[in-house]
């Protein structure tokens, strides 16, 4: 069918259809395209130094061991397509680690430094405008994005005798810090509000009434709920509620958790591990309603696609490697790419 466009012409009701139909379809593909994302991840290599690289092969001459992996290794931040092409180095200070996406895709965070001197760098996706949000602590534990991208709550430990852990929001700009010394919400308990424009505190009694010991709870999209591991299980809890009533058990039907990893984008599914295995939970009204094992190997740093479609995470020892390699999983199909394949490891990998 051809489409006249020429001056006093009137276009026929099927080529405005069919027009329409194009425009749909063309914008349904950028918009799926424009979920693929990308991912962010630290590689690390071999020192290029003779000592350095004696270190890394534990050949070094007799009474000069180390246990300092700066001294033998150097990390730095890179990013790659998920299909493994349009690979770029970010960072070459050698000391780079656990980036981040900011939630807008523009921004990275990542941690800086050697143990005991860590500092937190925020870094455009291009690699430009590297700047040091926070300045030479103790250690860095952990950060979240707020949903804004604006700032990042940060955990910071500080070098004295006791309370050693405060929360810090920075905002990306360096304009505007806050910090709170709370020691019982130190441990990923003080969250973003969903909208992003605030940091929020749970009840006191959320924690009272939760299993003793539970640390680092993983918040979902909409806050509404925490995932967290208790004796061995994989446990849920709606912290509002929870903090009300003061009352909060076990559903009887939790799946065996090694390590919690992240909930999907959706705030549907929860990725975690079982005997070092990817696993997959389903999460509906509060309650798990079915359980999927990806890999049926082991694997680390698993994390989400943007569309929660596909999980990308780093395995090891494949075809007689003793490198790490990263693989992406569909997780409806099961099928599974590994889109690297070279002569260093990988870790802190996140796709956004």
């Amino acid at each position: 069918m051809t489409c006249n466009s020429q001056k006093g012409y009137q276009m026929p009701v099927k080529c405005v259809i069919f027009v329409f139909i194009l425009f749909v379809t063309v914008g349904g593909v950028a918009s799926a395209q424009g979920e693929v994302g990308n991912l962010v991840f630290a590689v690390r290599k071999p020192m290029e130094n003779r000592d350095g690289f004696r270190a890394s092969t534990r050949t070094l001459e007799k009474g000069r061991g180390t246990t300092k992996w700066w001294e033998f290794y150097q990390y730095n931040i890179c990013t790659m397509s998920p299909n493994g092409t349009n690979f770029r180095q970010l960072t070459d200070d050698g000391l780079s680690r656990s980036p981040r996406w900011s939630p807008n895709r523009e921004y990275i965070a990542y941690i800086s430094g050697v143990e005991g001197s860590e500092s937190l760098y925020v870094i455009r996706k291009d690699g430009t405008e590297n700047e040091r949000l926070i300045k030479k602590q103790h250690r860095i534990h952990d950060f979240w994005w707020s949903p804004l991208s604006h700032a990042i709550l940060v955990v910071v430990e500080i070098d004295r005798a006791k309370d050693r852990l405060e929360n810090w929001v920075v905002t990306i700009d360096g304009e505007s810090t806050q910090k709170w010394r709370t020691r019982r919400w130190a441990e990923g308990w003080l969250h973003w509000a969903a909208n992003g424009k605030k940091v929020k505190e749970p009840r006191n009694r959320l924690i009272e009434a939760l299993p003793e010991g539970i640390r680092w709870p993983k918040w979902s999209p909409d806050r509404k709920w925490i995932a967290f591991k208790t004796d061995g299980f994989l446990a849920l809890a709606e912290p509002d509620v929870v903090g009300l009533t003061g009352s909060w058990f076990l559903q009887k039907d939790e799946p065996p958790c090694q390590r919690i990893e992240e909930w999907s984008p959706d705030g549907k599914q929860i990725l975690f591990y079982t005997s070092g295995e990817i696993c997959i939970a389903t999460v509906e009204k509060g309650r798990f309603r079915h359980y999927l094992n990806l890999s049926l190997y082991k694997g680390r740093d698993a994390t989400w696609s943007p569309n929660g479609n596909q999980v990308a995470f780093i395995g090891g020892d494949t075809g007689g490697r003793r490198t790490s390699e990263i693989f992406t999983l569909d997780v409806k199909t099961g099928k599974m790419q590994q889109i690297t394949s070279t002569s260093y490891d990988y870790f802190d990998l996140h796709w956004r």
